[in-house]
Parts: C-alpha cells; sequence; structure tokens
C-alpha cells in the first residue's frame, strides 16, 4: 500500500464500520474505496454502471484479503433512481458510518438528466444533495457525510450557464460546496459531520471521451501534462480517506497543501469567500 507512513500517522481503523463511495469504480472513488478497505472498512460501490463496478469489486477483491465489498446501482442523473438507492440502502442497513460522494460528470455527453436539469448542475449539485438527504437518517452523531467539490468552485457563479462546459462546472461545484457549509453550520449534536474535499487536480476518467464530448486527442493530451504536473488519483483521494479516518471536524475543507491546492498531501483549509458568501445567503436553489 503506498502512504503507509501517512496512513498510520493520519488516520484511525475503520474495523467494522460501513462506507459507502459514490462513483467507486474508478479515478478517486475507486482509490478512496482502496483506501478504506486498507483501514478496515466494508465498501459499497455505488455506481451507474454495475459491470464496471464489479470489475472494481474484483480488483479490489484481488488486492486484500478477507475485506467485504458490495456493489449497488446508482444513477445521479435520475432522481428515480437516487429514490430507489436510498431506499434499498436503508432496507439493507441500520447504520452507515461514512458516506463518500465522488461520482460527479464534466463535459458531460448528455445534455440533461431524467428529470429535466441541465447535466453537470443536475448530478454534480442537485442530484448529489438529493442522495444526502434521502440518506442523511441512516448516519449517526458520529457519522460522515463527505462531498467531493472542487478547487474551481470559487470561479461558480449564481447565473446558469448556457450549455456545459467548464462554466457548468464550476457553478456546479459552487453550489455544491455552498450547501455543505450551510448544512455544517447549522448541524446539531445529533447529526453526522458535513465535510467537503477538494482533491486538488489528476488524470482520471473524467476527461475520458467515452464519458464526455472532448475529442480524443484532446483528452490524450489533457491526460499526459496532467500526469506529468499533477499528483496520482491515488494521491488526491487521500482528501477524501483523511475527511473519512482522520481527525477532522464538522464543517472542514480538506484539500491538497500544495501550491494552489492543486497537488500534494493533505491538510485542513477553508470554504473560499465565493462559497462562504452564497451559503450565507442560504440554499434555496436545492429545492428543486
Amino acid at each position: 500500500m503506498r502512504y503507509e507512513k501517512w496512513y498510520r500517522d493520519h488516520t484511525a481503523s475503520l474495523k467494522g464500520q460501513v462506507a459507502v463511495v459514490t462513483g467507486g469504480n474508478s479515478g478517486i472513488g475507486f482509490c478512496a474505496a482502496r483506501g478504506l478497505l486498507h483501514l478496515g472498512a466494508k465498501v459499497i460501490l455505488a455506481c451507474r454502471s454495475e459491470a464496471r463496478a464489479e470489475a472494481a469489486r474484483g480488483r479490489l477483491s484481488a488486492e486484500f484479503d478477507a475485506v467485504e465489498i458490495e456493489v449497488m446501482h446508482l444513477d445521479l442523473a435520475d432522481f428515480s433512481s437516487i429514490d430507489a438507492f436510498a431506499e434499498d440502502l436503508g432496507k439493507r442497513y441500520a447504520k452507515i458510518e461514512v458516506f463518500l460522494h465522488c461520482a460527479g460528470v464534466y463535459y458531460p455527453r448528455g445534455t440533461h438528466t431524467v428529470d429535466g436539469l441541465p447535466m453537470t448542475e443536475g448530478v454534480n449539485a442537485y442530484g448529489t444533495v438529493r442522495l444526502a438527504r434521502a440518506v442523511e437518517h441512516l448516519l449517526g452523531e458520529r457519522g460522515r457525510m463527505i462531498f467531493t467539490t472542487s478547487l474551481v468552485d470559487r470561479f461558480g457563479r449564481d447565473k446558469t450557464p448556457n450549455g456545459e462546459g467548464y462554466a457548468a462546472y464550476a457553478r456546479s461545484k459552487y453550489l455544491l460546496s455552498a450547501y455543505v457549509l450551510a448544512r455544517a453550520e447549522g448541524r446539531t449534536a445529533t447529526e453526522p459531520s458535513f465535510i467537503a474535499t477538494h482533491p486538488g487536480i489528476t488524470a482520471t476518467a473524467l476527461l475520458s471521451p467515452e464519458k464526455t464530448t472532448h475529442k480524443p486527442w484532446f483528452s490524450r493530451f489533457g491526460h499526459a501534462f496532467l500526469y506529468l504536473f499533477t499528483h496520482s488519483p491515488e494521491k488526491a483521494a487521500l482528501t477524501a480517506v483523511l475527511a473519512a479516518a482522520g481527525e477532522v471536524p464538522n464543517g472542514a475543507v480538506i484539500a491538497p497543501r500544495g501550491l494552489f491546492g492543486i497537488s500534494g498531501y493533505p491538510h485542513r483549509t477553508r470554504f473560499c469567500k465565493n462559497v462562504r458568501r452564497r451559503a450565507a445567503r442560504g440554499v434555496d436553489f436545492m429545492e428543486k
């Protein structure tokens, strides 16, 4: 296991705990799931593609002995799928200790969700928040609800952009960060902690031409650039692992400590001014 010393110094055992990871079949979600298994948690991979999730389970099972990994279907672009997943999860488990939201889209192929929302905003913000609300009752006062946002949340705006792209992605993460901050500030002693993570910049399947409208040449160039100048998905996932198993308080933001938060080992930082202002105005934009 890479970063073994970091794990020993910064995380506690999760043995006997149940952790859900959305988007756990690839990228940061897969690496985070791997880290949680290393710490002893039972991991549920909540993914849109069950075939890819099963393949991920196979890779993880081959690496770790005697681990518990479960696969469940979840499509954040479909409210009915979110509701069905939450209902099924509640039937299977009376308690969840960690719920890690990693699934997201960037320059998606589809333009709208099943429910008519712009795809990027619908998945990264509305779908994620609907899911969080639906499963929050399963997490007790020591539970952790962890959201993967982005360092570009500072560039998000209130106005919905025309079409998909960078502006839509920044807005979706801006809305999500504002929601996390608002919920953390309103938390009572009997509610789970709300924590945000910024994984920095890394090369994941988020740029894949199979999932986005990018041209193949752009994806190849983008991945080559990211591999050269940013950190690996495994290191980027340490922000999520720290949020799940480290000494992290409610309302924290965990991000890489390197220049501009692009790469490096995780540390605690704070929400940007843009997000703080949006959270202070309320989160009624999540009521759809």
